[in-house]
């Protein structure tokens, strides 16, 4: 076996090329370490079957649920007791800040153990974070049998795990952090959370690629991955789930970093645009961020190009998509942009792949070419197809009930038999309508 010392990406031969990474010269041949005590008489056991519906009636109401509703949202609702969490991102992002307000979201027992950081610091930094700290206790350790063993007396709910990293086993010869450490660890603590029915988060860090650094074993070993998404001048996180076993990964959490601690963001709806007011450069819509509908503010601008060729340049969305409404517009519209730079951006750092605020896209630009007012009380929701006819986006209906409850008027929506009194639809059936919709 073979191992990218980049990734972590394993090979079953050797590549001068890691085929994962694509850097150069870094796979390195790789042996398992020699568990020390192990035992060549094994003896077989044999357990008890259990019954489906005494286990569900066992276990309907430990399941623990946290006093955030954004964190709630990702993890299924609750945290299921024999739970293993695996979270990362880049340092500095609050994952351990996260973990340590969990003894204030939950009424449950929490040991908190950490090598990276003294018990003092932690303590500092809890009470800096207004945390309620009665139902956590702290272990600065880092053999994961003195750990296992300190936990075998005391019990507890939740166990937190700061940073597996710097974890390290007396059975293994290899240092902490190393594959071999970090995969029996890893082995040590699920069983343990399966054993004693006590829920596990582990911290875990990303590589200077910003891939999550682990062998894709471990992947497979935990029961959820969550990572936070973010930018360094924002003060919004996002927590997306990678992998999760008891529900979906379609949903997300939003928080805002104040200046104690991550809260939830109370009205996620309108986060993402600046303003109320009429513009000439902006218009709205809703995307469906996997599952939860936001809304977004797609800003346009247009300039008479000094040069031979207009130049097109987009944040936040692909460029082709960029090109292919500018395309659609020249060809089926009075909108001529082949001798204008064309600039566009989607508010606040989102990144959006979904085709469906194509029809706002193009509103934002039409309104700087042609210096018309958008109205901020109506959503612009379709694809531009190029055969200039337009296309009915997925989840249409959570769209159109999401525009209502936000309190918008107006809602343009491609031709169909979708029928709502609350809002007033807006129906066209090509790209050519659009500008004397916007002009109405």
């Amino acid at each position: 076996m073979y191992i990218c010392s980049s990734c972590w990406n394993e090979s079953i031969k050797w590549l001068g090329q890691c085929s994962f990474c694509r850097e150069w010269n870094t796979l390195t041949e790789f042996k398992e370490a020699k568990i020390s005590g192990t035992n060549s008489q094994v003896k077989w056991e044999i357990k008890e079957l259990s019954n489906l519906d005494d286990v569900m009636s066992e276990n309907k109401e430990i399941k623990i649920i946290t006093k955030s509703s954004e964190l709630n949202n990702v993890l299924w609702g609750w945290i299921v007791p024999g739970w293993v969490v695996l979270l990362s991102w880049e340092p500095g992002i609050w994952k351990s800040t996260i973990t340590l307000q969990l003894a204030s979201l939950v009424d449950k027992q929490i040991i908190y153990v950490s090598w990276e950081e003294t018990s003092y610091q932690i303590a500092d930094r809890a009470k800096r974070l207004w945390v309620t700290w009665t139902n956590m206790k702290l272990l600065a350790e880092n053999v994961i049998e003195d750990v296992l063993e300190t936990l075998s007396k005391n019990k507890t709910d939740i166990l937190i795990i700061d940073s597996i990293s710097v974890m390290h086993s007396k059975n293994i010869t290899w240092v902490a952090g190393s594959i071999t450490q970090v995969r029996f660890i890893s082995e040590l603590l699920v069983a343990f959370a399966k054993a004693t029915n006590t829920a596990v988060f582990i911290i875990w860090h990303i590589n200077k690629d910003w891939g999550l650094a682990w062998p894709k074993t471990l992947e497979h070993m935990v029961d959820t991955v969550l990572y936070f998404e973010w930018d360094k001048y924002d003060n919004l996180r996002i927590l997306r789930a990678l992998k999760n076993r008891f529900w979906a990964t379609s949903e997300i959490g939003i928080f805002t970093m104040n200046e104690k601690w991550l809260s939830d963001l109370k009205n996620p709806g309108l986060e993402f645009t600046s303003s109320k007011e009429s513009t000439i450069w902006s218009s709205l819509s809703i995307t469906i961020e996997w599952t939860r509908p936001l809304i977004v503010e797609t800003e346009s601008l247009t300039t008479y190009t000094k040069f031979g060729y207009p130049k097109r340049s987009a944040r936040g969305i692909n460029s082709s998509k960029l090109d292919l409404i500018v395309a659609v517009l020249w060809k089926y519209t009075t909108i001529k942009l082949e001798a204008y730079d064309v600039y566009t951006n989607i508010a606040r750092w989102l990144k959006i792949e979904e085709p469906w605020i194509d029809l706002s896209l193009a509103a934002s630009i039409i309104s700087s070419k042609q210096n018309m007012l958008l109205s901020k009380d109506t959503i612009y929701i379709w694809e531009i197809s190029l055969t200039w006819k337009v296309k009915k986006p997925i989840h249409l209906e959570k769209r159109v009930k999401e525009a209502i409850k936000m309190w918008f008027k107006n809602i343009i929506i491609p031709d169909c038999d979708i029928v709502e009194t609350k809002i007033n639809l807006i129906k066209i059936k090509e790209v050519g309508e659009l500008v004397s919709k916007i002009k109405t």
